[in-house]
């Protein structure tokens, strides 16, 4: 090439500009809808519906992992876990596994994906550089929810039929402690510093706010049959799923009460807060939508519809580089 056409540096850097602009921090919302099979992925800049994927039967528990560009999904019904490319939104591969996979959790520490198992009472541990299941731990009655701390070293596992969170070293994965809770903890989430842990308990319609260093908790009522539970992005609050009366529990941490109450859609389950723009997102099984709620003005801006039977049970929304190019 003559000297004549070679590129300058200013017009690199124009190029290399040109496509910074069309490349963006785009956070994505993968919300599983048991009842047909799918998952929903939503733009959570623009709050629309890139793309519905087919995955296994009743997809429940899904878990994103921005490292590796992969989201995770849990169907109890084939046994299986489905694994999305999050840059291409398309599946790119099933992996049998034994039980009733339901709760999922990414350890980006060490590659490695939690399954718990509902019926058999274990956690399996899925590589996710080979894909393949490498242990497991046997744990309490029906293990649901999962939670891990900043530096991937524990792991926090709800046992709804046991009445405890346990305690795991990732290490040596063993159980190091049993935090009772109240009457079938469910769903958990823990604070971004990893202070404070968050169990839901269902039939005693409270969430148990736990400290980390001495397992010293405390309980907060809630609405009816609570499910699921994400901190604010200022970690002042907890918003709280009630299944059982359509509403989300706004609890103020400091104060140990609730503080409001937010009409959502029907049967509200997962929820997760968007910690790019402090709105939560709400996943509604019975009306088949997601709900999203301004964190500061505490109101619902907006119903995005989604798939039959949506649950997003798990940390469903993932920071993604997308190149999308100006058409």
């Amino acid at each position: 090439m003559s000297a004549l056409f070679k590129p300058s540096f200013l017009s690199v850097l124009l190029a290399l500009n040109l496509l910074a602009m069309n490349s963006a921090w785009a956070g994505l919302a993968f919300i599983t809808n048991q009842g047909e099979n799918t998952v929903s992925v939503i733009d959570t800049q623009t709050n629309e519906i890139l793309n519905t994927i087919r995955v296994g039967k009743s997809p429940v528990g899904i878990a994103v992992s921005e490292s590796d560009h992969r989201a995770y999904v849990s169907n109890v019904d084939d046994q299986s876990i489905s694994v999305i490319d999050t840059q291409s939104l398309k599946l790119i591969q099933n992996i049998n596994i034994q039980g009733s996979p339901v709760g999922l959790l990414i350890n980006p520490h060490q590659k490695t994906l939690y399954i718990a198992d509902w019926t058999d009472d274990r956690i399996y541990l899925l590589d996710t550089s080979t894909m393949q299941v490498n242990g497991q731990i046997n744990i309490g009655k029906a293990p649901a929810g999962m939670a891990i701390s900043p530096n991937g070293d524990i792991l926090y596992v709800a046992n709804r039929d046991s009445n405890d969170v346990a305690v795991i070293n990732t290490h040596s994965l063993e159980v190091v402690h049993r935090i009772k809770v109240g009457q079938h903890p469910f769903g958990v989430s823990i604070s971004q510093n990893g202070q404070q842990l968050y169990a839901v308990n269902v039939v005693s319609n409270s969430v148990s706010i736990i400290n980390t260093e001495n397992f010293n908790s405390f309980t907060v009522k809630t609405g009816d049959h609570p499910y699921c539970v994400t901190p604010s992005k200022d970690g002042r609050l907890l918003y709280v799923t009630n299944t059982q009366d359509d509403s989300i529990s706004v609890i103020d941490i400091a104060a140990k009460k609730r503080v409001s109450e937010i009409k959502v859609g029907q049967v509200p389950e997962g929820i997760q807060t968007d910690m790019d723009s402090g709105n939560i997102y709400v996943a509604n099984w019975g009306s088949n939508e997601v709900t999203v709620i301004d964190g500061e003005a505490q109101k619902v801006i907006q119903q995005i519809k989604t798939g039959e039977k949506s649950r997003a049970f798990g940390a469903f929304i993932m920071q993604e580089v997308t190149n999308r190019i100006a058409k």
